[in-house]
């Protein structure tokens, strides 16, 4: 709440509670840090969506069964270049990025080979596209991309859905099959999801982020899961809360634009917004499209999200204390199109502009206030505040105040709650003037806070 000219009396105080935060693991705490994320979404779909339905997906249950099954010759990108793609993300100043390798379809974005394992031949895949005579493979290039951009890799799998196999929320549904399906048993199944998360984790390197999309919820598997994520890529983070610990959380929806107070910690790590009271630290990751319509995948003559939409977007989630993945999806000739691309980079070239630039005067420290005092005894010049806490002992400030001491009273600019590790308080296109701003930290768990950023921002877009 913003209260523009008011003159208010503020009692200075910091109630401390009996109970400590929970700690975050080491892992998910620098994954905050990243801020922004791009995943990509590539399937099947990218190549039907002019004759099927792009909101069915081939997703069981979500949304409808698409139809028949398209065969493998369909999968033909005939300019596919995953630098292209990187370039995106390097263009939004993303600091990681992740792959759908297998969507709702089950098509494999990898030549999976996992018949000696499950006695099972998976034939839908790029094995058996045209992409097979060039010797392509999907996932190696990305990898190989993200290396040469400097971008962390990660890479999504859908184990809920799956419908090559006729499965839909983790349950094999065998009574009826369309062309081009396979049958399996449930137990099958089973093993084959397993088999194929073997693979992905294990010919790769290492991984920042591995993405669950709705969950881990195929019955029998859940341990397996954990332990194979343990094993084999014991320092990436896990979306969807598939692991024993460096689990992260969805916000609860992919408009981009959540509500606010965002907390990095949640019961049991379920979806949404979070709880100042929850039991583990998870943050949220905000997935959200390009497309106003908001779809995942390309489909021809699909309007995009101004600029404006984007600010928004970005002060709704990495300002309020969640990750921004922001989608791309590559067309049917394996290439980000210029529209998408050019409002890419003007998104990169604004969060230049009134972020990664030098602020107009910042500082940091411990206790219930903070000051920002202008050193030249001239008043600066600001429309955004950013405030970050340190969190390696967990989440600590519940609630707080920020305001402008005037020789006449005080003037409240901002009531808030959750900080966490980045809240970026937006007050007006123009600029405001000020020779001082306090911080003050009236409510907060049983740790002294600790502000490592409060900073005056100048932004001129």
């Amino acid at each position: 709440m913003i209260m523009k000219g008011v003159a208010v009396v503020l009692v200075s105080f910091l109630s401390l509670s009996f109970t400590s935060p929970p700690p975050p693991p080491p892992d998910v705490l620098k994954w905050t840090e990243l801020e922004v994320g791009m995943m990509y979404s590539y399937d099947m779909v990218s190549f039907t969506s002019q004759t099927t339905s792009n909101t069915q997906y081939f997703c069981l249950g979500v949304g409808g069964s698409g139809g028949s099954l398209p065969p493998p010759s369909l999968f033909n990108p005939s300019a596919i270049d995953t630098d292209n793609w990187l370039d995106a993300a390097a263009a939004i100043r993303a600091k990681y990025a992740v792959l759908v390798a297998q969507h709702c379809s089950g098509f494999s974005m990898w030549p999976t080979d996992i018949k000696n394992e499950t006695g099972f031949e998976y034939t839908y895949s790029i094995k058996n596209s045209p992409l097979s005579k060039r010797g392509f493979d999907i996932v190696k290039a990305f990898i190989d991309s993200c290396k040469s951009h400097n971008i962390l890799p990660g890479i999504y799998y859908s184990l809920n859905q799956n419908y090559y196999l006729n499965a839909g929320r983790g349950i094999v549904q065998n009574s009826q099959l369309v062309p081009g399906q396979a049958k399996v048993s449930q137990d099958l199944y089973g093993q084959i999801v397993l088999a194929q998360m073997k693979e992905l984790w294990s010919n790769y390197g290492e991984l920042a982020e591995i993405w669950f999309d709705g969950g881990c919820s195929v019955p029998g598997i859940s341990d397996n899961i954990s332990s194979l994520l343990e094993s084999l890529q014991p320092h990436a983070v896990y979306f969807g809360g598939c692991a024993k610990s460096n689990n992260l959380r969805w916000v609860g929806t992919e408009s981009g634009r959540p509500s606010y107070p965002i907390w990095s910690t949640a019961m049991d790590c379920r979806a949404g917004t979070g709880d100042p009271k929850g039991n583990v630290f998870c943050p949220a990751e905000s997935d959200t499209t390009l497309h106003t319509s908001g779809q995942w995948f390309w489909r021809e003559g699909d309007a995009i999200k101004s600029l404006s939409d984007l600010q928004t977007t970005y002060y709704r989630t990495v300002g309020q204390n969640t990750n921004l993945l922001l989608n791309a999806a590559p067309n049917d000739k394996g290439l980000i199109e210029e529209g998408s691309m050019e409002r890419y980079k003007e998104f990169g070239s604004w969060i230049d502009l009134c972020f990664n630039a030098q602020p107009v005067i910042k500082t940091s420290g411990k206790g219930k206030i903070i000051r920002l005092i202008s050193a030249a005894g001239q008043p600066f010049r600001f429309n955004n505040i950013i405030i970050q806490e340190d969190q390696t002992n967990g989440q600590v400030v519940t609630q707080f105040s920020v305001y402008n001491p005037m020789y006449n009273g005080t003037v409240s600019i901002y009531n808030g709650t959750s900080i966490g590790h980045k809240i970026i308080i937006h007050l007006t296109d123009d600029l405001w003037p000020s020779h001082e701003l306090v911080l003050n930290i009236t409510q907060a768990a049983a740790v002294e806070p600790a502000i490592t950023n409060f900073a005056a921002y100048s932004c001129h877009a």
